[in-house]
């Protein structure tokens, strides 16, 4: 049964793309060691050029990799939000956060504190 069992691997071109002036870009994304397990989040924010205006990296604690990817967004709009940038685009790699954020999937309870804490700070 073992040897039947295998990992497919595929290969992809990802590039970044430049926002669309005056918008920044902020690229977030969340990881755990274990699910649950120890996580944590990093964030890049981009002028339309490109330049880096800002970069995080954040120990966020105990939690699943779903609220690492929430923690990181959030983290990443809020400290915007503090210095004044206001034109956002938020890119991240996680199909659920996306579908949970434009409310294509019911969120599961224990995640809902997080995704209303996004949500508030978008508004």
């Amino acid at each position: 049964m073992v040897e039947k069992c295998r990992q497919e691997t595929m290969v992809r071109i990802v590039k970044w793309e430049k926002p669309c002036q005056p918008l920044l870009k902020l690229n977030t994304d969340g990881s755990a060691l274990s699910n649950p397990g120890q996580i944590g989040g990093g964030g890049i924010l981009r002028d339309h050029l490109g330049r880096m205006i800002y970069a995080f990296a954040i120990p966020l604690g105990t939690g699943t990799n779903n609220q690492a990817e929430l923690q990181a967004a959030s983290h990443g709009i809020f400290w915007c939000i503090q210095h004044g940038y206001k034109k956002i685009h938020l890119e991240v790699d996680s199909k659920l956060v996306i579908k949970w954020l434009s409310k294509q999937l019911t969120l599961p309870w224990n995640l809902q504190q997080y995704i209303r804490e996004l949500q508030h700070l978008v508004q």
